[in-house]
């Protein structure tokens, strides 16, 4: 039940953000921006997240952008760290 809410909310909160990041972005100039964010919740579980943007123009003149975005989950104990990694492309 516990890994049902977790991934219903992470998936929730992935979907928020990206519909948040098309608008982000396209106000943006071109060039290489990065992110860094590290956080522990109440149970000891730290997340980092590490995302770079590249802002660019293509060859037709359309504003692209991609985002990689590292983020890595280590709650307490011993060899349990997960980490994922997202590359996505916006325009």
């Amino acid at each position: 039940m516990k890994t049902a809410l977790k991934i219903g909310s992470m998936a929730m909160a992935s979907f928020i953000l990206f519909g948040c990041m098309h608008d982000e972005v396209s106000s943006l100039p071109p060039g290489k921006y990065q992110q860094s964010s590290r956080s522990t919740d109440s149970v000891g579980t730290e997340r980092s997240v590490n995302s770079t943007t590249d802002v660019y123009y293509d060859e037709d003149g359309n504003k692209k952008a991609t985002i990689d975005k590292t983020t890595s989950t280590d709650p307490e104990g011993l060899f349990n760290k997960s980490t994922t990694e997202t590359h996505t492309t916006v325009r």
